[in-house]
């Protein structure tokens, strides 16, 4: 009897322990996809980089990949294939580190194998090529962006000079696996998406308990003559700029704005500000639009219509205004040609008479039909 009951301990101590390593198995994860662990000087080999999240849709992604130096380059990397639509940070190489972010659109992934992107890799001397994250998060579909990620993976290759073979039980000793607990970035839950002008912007958020949180406001709005006009005048008002925000001991954090703010379509982006490595590190943000009340709006359709009339209108004059200017320069150039021809015609007439005057003596002489007296 005794017996019967320790083997049924065991099969359940089994049971649970197959079950939490096919749930951590499932848990959601950014790993490496190698598809040799080892190649050979001048070679090329492609990495790719993965997420698995079985229970859970993830709708953005991001981290940090660091790689051993000198002894790998990074001929290309490709997003064909991706499961991202939308990068925020296309993959980007620096030293010897690869950095992204990017977003799958609504309904997110949610699947076991979903491609991030592929790093091509060129062999340049022998040696072990470790790959981690240095960073990582993945953001859950769950309208608060929670960061499912618990766990940072890391993976190796071997470098081998010419034909050279390392045993396959070397290569397993040299790869580490961290366990580091990730941070959590920043993420606004709750804001005021339409702010009047002469109101308060409010956001509420949570991030890291007890780390400082960095809120950039931009405006992206493109604004109208009058909008233009309109900001220039009201030199009170002020820009949602940015602003630094303690969170709480639950990770808590919220702002809100002074009053009098300028009108405009304004991305407001969380940055985990971390003091020790002095880097930001951005989270998902939101946008807040503050517009004007409705006399200033009125003003604006008025100034955008005076500024695209006045254009207009005085085209049409300068239209109007050419011919009949021509016009009237015509008209006096004509009565100036017939003020000259007349005077030339008076002038014609005031010889003949005067020549007639001139010969009328000497016709008394000379007609025999006029006898001297």
């Amino acid at each position: 009897m005794r017996h019967v009951l320790n083997l049924k301990i065991l099969s359940l101590l089994i049971f649970c322990l197959i079950g939490a390593n096919i749930a951590h198995a499932q848990s959601p994860s950014i790993f490496f996809s190698v598809p040799s662990k080892q190649v050979v000087e001048g070679e090329r080999l492609t990495v790719d980089v993965r997420i698995q999240s079985a229970n859970q849709s993830i709708n953005a992604v991001s981290g940090i990949i660091t790689f051993t130096p000198n002894l790998v380059n990074v001929v290309s990397i490709s997003k064909d294939r991706s499961i991202i639509n939308l990068w925020t940070q296309e993959p980007k190489v620096l030293r010897n580190q690869i950095s992204f972010e990017g977003v799958a659109l609504n309904p997110g992934f949610q699947g076991s194998n979903g491609l991030v992107f592929q790093i091509n890799f060129q062999a340049k001397q022998a040696g072990a090529v470790f790959l981690n994250f240095s960073e990582g998060a993945l953001l859950a579909n769950d309208g608060l962006g929670t960061n499912v990620l618990a766990k940072l993976n890391s993976s190796a290759f071997n470098i081998v000079a010419g034909g050279g073979v390392i045993p396959p039980n070397n290569i397993s000793t040299i790869i580490p696996e961290s366990e580091n607990k990730l941070a959590t970035l920043p993420v606004i839950i709750d804001y005021s998406a339409l702010v009047n002008s002469n109101g308060a912007a409010y956001l509420k958020g949570k991030g890291e308990p007890n780390a400082l949180t960095k809120i950039v406001f931009k405006d992206v709005s493109f604004k109208s003559l009058g909008e233009q006009f309109i900001d220039f005048l009201q030199t009170k008002k002020k820009k949602l700029d940015e602003v630094l925000v303690r969170n709480d001991d639950a990770g808590g954090f919220q702002y809100t704005s002074g009053s009098n703010l300028v009108a405009g379509v304004y991305n407001a982006t969380p940055f985990l500000v971390d003091s020790n490595t002095n880097t930001e590190k951005p989270g998902l943000g939101v946008q807040l639009l503050v517009t004007d009340n409705k006399i200033v709006k009125i003003l604006v359709v008025v100034i955008n219509v005076l500024g695209l009339l006045i254009p207009v209108v005085g085209l049409l004059v300068v239209i109007y205004f050419i011919p009949w200017y021509s016009w009237r320069r015509m008209r006096v150039l004509k009565r100036k040609l017939g003020l000259e021809e007349e005077k030339l015609e008076l002038s014609e007439h005031q010889l003949e008479r005067q020549d007639t005057a001139a010969t009328q003596p000497f016709d008394k002489f000379t007609n025999p039909n006029n006898p001297p007296q």
